[in-house]
């Protein structure tokens, strides 16, 4: 599908979803292009558009290079950011003349604000197009930081406040936490898949900003030959420092994330630590009773104490003595 802009008395206007206004537009939107509308691109402008495999390309030569007076840009953007399971996908901007052609396969909603924040205002020049949409994806990959950094916030606190393990608690918290209603054990295996998803996020906003800091790179070299104006060159800085500034906070998070995936494995270990602590106590304090009952239970002829009146109260209270004093020096050692 390709959708064509242009300035019309003082207004940026849509033409429409044809190719027939393709010279008098100063945007070309090309989504999902097939390979009629690649020939006819390729026919009205003279470049070749690159396909969608050649867009995925890792090198900084397929993705940010000069061509037949073109100048083309390729960075990954993010869509389906409404929850975790967000899509990577790439996006290349082509500088041809005064015109400015994108070509993508997802619908992202930066796009679709700008489109209709500029359809509300004056004109637009092909530069001024291109930082805008750079300006909406790297403002929605803030918003993702800040939901991802909340997101952690809450990860934590069910971690290290959601009535921890006995073993970790002090005496007053084990109190408080046994009276507060509704109190439950925290879900590790949750949590963790929680992080998975969080740690998965992280790294796809990394890549995107890793390609668009390339791109404003390369788009601020080419200031020279276009000449855009001093406003687009301070626009262009400024992205760039808002990028970098991105980039130090998803390391951070993505340090975060790290830290909450190796304490919840740690409380994991800490849970099922105490319960083979439990079957070792179990053990211990029945050991002593079942040895006394082993000993009596032998079938030797001379055993004094079966012809005992109270040899029979005097085993039980034994045995039951064995296993309270272990119990009691666990209890006082303070293991249970």
């Amino acid at each position: 599908m390709i959708r064509t802009y242009s300035n019309s008395s003082g207004r940026f206007v849509l033409d429409g979803e044809h190719l027939g206004a393709l010279d008098a537009a100063v945007w070309v939107d090309v989504l999902r292009p097939t390979p009629d509308e690649e020939t006819a691109l390729e026919r009205a402008f003279g470049i070749g558009v690159p396909t969608l495999a050649e867009m995925s390309e890792i090198e900084l030569s397929s993705r940010l290079y000069s061509e037949d007076g073109a100048h083309f840009l390729t960075a990954n953007m993010l869509s389906r950011t409404d929850d975790d399971m967000v899509k990577v996908s790439p996006i290349t901007f082509i500088l041809t003349g005064e015109k400015v052609i994108t070509v993508r396969y997802e619908e992202p909603r930066a796009i679709d604000a700008f489109v209709a924040r500029c359809l509300k205002s004056g004109t637009f020049s092909a530069d001024q197009i291109l930082i805008g949409i750079l300006e909406g994806i790297i403002e929605r990959i803030g918003d993702l930081l800040e939901r991802a950094g909340h997101d952690l916030d809450l990860l934590s606190e069910k971690v290290f406040f959601t009535q921890a393990p006995a073993s970790v608690r002090n005496a007053a918290a084990a109190k408080a936490a046994a009276s507060t209603p509704n109190a439950r054990q925290c879900d590790f295996q949750a949590v963790l898949v929680e992080v998975g998803h969080k740690g998965d996020l992280l790294s796809k906003i990394q890549d995107s900003l890793i390609s668009l800091h390339r791109l404003l790179a390369f788009d601020s070299s080419l200031a020279s030959e276009r000449k855009p104006g001093k406003a687009i060159d301070h626009r262009i800085k400024t992205l760039a420092v808002d990028v970098q500034a991105l980039r130090d906070h998803a390391g951070f998070l993505t340090q975060k994330i790290n830290f909450l995936l190796d304490a919840t494995l740690g409380m994991i270990n800490i849970q099922q630590t105490a319960i083979i602590k439990i079957f070792s106590v179990a053990a211990v304090v029945f050991l002593p009773p079942t040895l006394i009952a082993s000993i009596y239970g032998m079938n030797y002829k001379h055993m004094p104490e079966l012809d005992w009146a109270y040899g029979y109260p005097l085993a039980l209270a034994l045995m039951v003595m064995s296993a309270v004093l272990p119990y009691l020096f666990f209890k006082w050692r303070g293991w249970l």
